[in-house]
């Protein structure tokens, strides 16, 4: 049987400083009560920071069963103005601490340290924006030379180290599940690469669930993680100082938890945990798509209009903020994601529309039935002479139809989708394989 950690190797570096920082000195050992925490806190003063009156390092919690079984990896805190996160995993792993009964491991790591001190989203870069092949393998190779890494790099190299070292530890499947906040009030929602398998995780947490924010912005963590074959979800938990935040991310936590096969079914933590979302989410779309993104350059002077709430609907035209051209309008009518009221971030607003159940349960048949070898048949579509996997499609000729075939089949958008040609390119799908353990069908 394959192992989704087989698919991505451990990094190439461990120095010192860093191996320390990750407080993943190799696998707990398992009990004879059938799971074991591992401490949150490690050596004193290394990769510990104060946030909001939490001490928080690297490893927020660790518990492994004494049977083999999927991992779940949880992070938080990858934006330093978003604690609610780190506050609700640390909840999770103190109930878990007497865990017995546990299957494979649970792991909780925090993102950016330094910025959790200062309650800034960054320090010099988005952290959750720098998770590219070719920044990875620059961070790495100067970690291995002892080059020193300024702010976010460095988080990268340690991040990306304890990543590594969990997955290479792995017994079984790996799950990621990211925890995010807003600036915006309004209920929480799941952000997924449209894998089947995502899917079948995302769509157990009764929360809604929107595609495609993954073609518009670069560097994510959860797609370095899912171009490799893991099974990844980000979560937003509600508004950044929100105390119900902390409470949905933990809820998130646990329904994540027993739908990757570590815990067993009937916990009372997760039927309480799967009330509050559904009770939250209710007259919401169960699943959008993103249909636009407004970037704001720099000198912008963007500033968006009070008020606004996610999943707000707007009609187009309407005036959502200002900036130094002047009115900003919605560019169609639909509903508001993300509407931007902090100083840091490139990313003003989104516009997501609903996305019908018809067309989830046709894509899913159109992918088992492998119909993406037909798609090289239609009008300005050609396969790339590059990429594999990939296909060219000339916007010229292609009709809008090709477009949404591709995203049934599959397919995600790279690069911006204002160009003459598009690169359309296939999401990683696991195999039946991989996803053994998971209670997901």
């Amino acid at each position: 049987m394959s192992r989704a950690s087989d698919s991505l190797p451990t990094t190439a570096y461990d120095p010192p400083s860093t191996r320390r920082e990750t407080g993943l000195e190799g696998p707990p050992e398992e009990g004879a009560g059938g799971a074991r925490e591992i401490p949150a806190y490690g050596a004193e003063g290394v990769g510990v920071a104060a946030s909001h009156g939490l001490h928080v390092q690297r490893v927020l919690g660790r518990v492994r069963g004494a049977e083999a079984g999927p991992t779940l990896v949880l992070v938080a805190g990858l934006h330093g103005n978003e604690p609610a996160g780190v506050e609700g995993l640390r909840r999770v792993f103190a109930a878990l601490a007497a865990g017995a009964g546990l299957r494979g491991e649970a792991v909780g790591l925090a993102g950016n340290l330094a910025a959790l001190v200062d309650r800034k989203r960054y320090l010099r870069e988005d952290l959750n924006r720098m998770w590219r092949r070719d920044r990875l393998e620059l961070v790495r190779s100067a970690a291995e030379e002892g080059i020193a890494l300024e702010a976010e790099e460095a988080e990268l190299a340690a991040l990306d180290a304890a990543l590594s070292r969990v997955i290479a530890e792995a017994r079984g499947p790996v799950v990621v599940l990211d925890l995010h906040t807003t600036s915006a009030g309004g209920p929480s929602f799941g952000v997924l690469e449209d894998t089947l398998a995502n899917r079948d995780l995302a769509f157990e947490l009764p929360a809604p669930m929107v595609l495609g924010l993954e073609e518009e912005i670069a560097g994510i963590m959860t797609h370095h993680l899912a171009e490799r074959g893991y099974v990844t979800l980000g979560f937003e938990a509600g508004q950044h100082d929100d105390p119900a935040s902390s409470d949905r991310a933990e809820a998130a936590a646990w329904i994540a938890l027993e739908a990757a096969g570590v815990l067993p079914e009937g916990r009372a933590e997760v039927a309480r945990s799967r009330r509050r979302l559904a009770a939250e989410s209710r007259g919401l779309p169960p699943v959008a798509e993103v249909r636009h993104r407004h970037a704001i350059a720099p000198g912008d002077d963007f500033e968006m209009a009070p008020g606004f709430r996610n999943f707000e609907r707007v009609e187009a035209g309407q005036t959502l903020a200002w900036d130094r051209h002047g009115p900003v309008t919605a560019p169609e009518t639909g509903l508001l994601l993300m509407p931007l009221y902090q100083r840091q971030g490139d990313d003003g607003f989104f516009v997501v529309r609903r996305v019908r159940p018809v067309w989830l349960g046709l894509s899913r048949v159109l992918r088992r039935l492998h119909l993406e070898r037909l798609l090289s048949v239609l009008p300005g579509v050609r396969r790339h002479p590059e990429l594999a996997g990939s296909f060219l499609v000339d916007r010229r000729v292609a009709r809008w139809a090709a477009l949404e075939l591709f995203h049934l089949l599959g397919f995600r958008r790279r690069g911006p989708a204002g160009e003459r040609y598009l690169v359309m390119t296939r999401r990683l799908e696991r195999s039946s394989d991989d996803t053994e353990g998971f209670r997901l069908d």
